[in-house]
């Protein structure tokens, strides 16, 4: 058993004083509770400390090499203590920040430039993935936060909507051959494996719409320049679509199936309430209003 910092701190007064009961005045403690605290000191290190009298305590040689080393690693400790509260205080340290690169594109530039200029002890690193796979990222402590589109509930997770978006069909402003609907060549662009894309598939074909050949793409800006150059019609998140309005896109119809989507901030509950956790999330929350677009 390890003897408590309060008890040590109490032997220290004890041998300053050479007397329990001014001691315990001294300490605003009962001399009962002062006692029971000495004892627990000597059981521990199994070595008397003091040799009681009437006139009050004299130490022993155990108790006179505790008096020097526990002043010590008292001293230690609250440097420690300094240390750390220090540290908590900190806007500093490294962080890892997760979202797909698309999302990236749309909402770091909002926050991260004026966060990395306010705070120079702040080491940004960033990871690129999946939306779900961000998730579980940071729920497996690997990612620090998440900035990712309708994350699922899970118990580990504080999860705080910054905006909102839709996933719908998208041409050239001037259609080609490709993008034309009532074509039989007309080609889909799309990721396969984000989740709106099947939805938006099988809505699609139930309207009675259909695409003569479809063609995978894992970036949604390749999908976006394909798009734009009259290669098929892209299936784009609309914060995409138009990030650059010259660009020229346009959604392919006011009746195409829509897919509403939530972008939102993730971390885990158990995430230690730093200052630098708390500057993070509120430079993310504050520059990502939840706006629609």
């Amino acid at each position: 058993m390890l003897p408590s910092f309060s008890d040590l701190s109490y032997f220290i007064e004890v041998a300053e004083t050479k007397n329990i009961s001014r001691a315990a005045e001294r300490l605003g403690i009962s001399q009962p509770s002062l006692s029971s605290a000495m004892k627990r000191l000597e059981d521990c290190l199994g070595s008397q400390l003091f040799i009681r009298s009437r006139s009050g305590v004299q130490l022993t040689k155990a108790g006179e090499e505790l008096v020097s080393k526990g002043r010590l690693l008292l001293l230690n400790w609250e440097q420690l203590k300094s240390e750390v509260n220090k540290r908590e205080n900190a806007v500093a340290g490294e962080y890892v920040i997760g979202c797909h690169p698309s999302v990236a594109s749309y909402t770091l530039p909002h926050f991260l430039p004026q966060l990395m200029s306010d705070y120079p002890e702040l080491d940004i690193k960033l990871a690129h993935n999946l939306s779900r796979k961000i998730t579980e990222g940071v729920i497996s402590h690997a990612i620090d936060f998440g900035i990712v589109v309708n994350p699922v509930k899970h118990p580990d997770l504080v999860i705080r909507e910054l905006c909102t978006d839709e996933v719908t069909f998208w041409r050239a402003k001037k259609a080609s051959q490709l993008q034309r609907l009532n074509s039989k060549s007309a080609v889909l662009l799309c990721d396969p494996e984000l989740t709106q894309t099947q939805k938006l598939l099988s809505d699609f074909q139930k309207k009675g719409g259909q695409f003569g050949r479809i063609i995978h793409s894992s970036s949604l800006e390749v999908i976006t320049d394909l798009t734009v150059r009259g290669s098929g019609i892209g299936l784009l998140p609309s914060r995409v679509a138009l990030r650059h309005k010259s660009l020229g896109l346009q959604k392919l119809s006011d009746t195409a199936p829509v897919f509403k989507d939530r972008i939102c901030l993730v971390y885990r509950a158990d995430t230690p309430k730093t200052k630098s956790r708390d500057i993070i999330a509120q430079a993310i929350k504050s520059n990502l209003q939840p706006v629609k677009v």
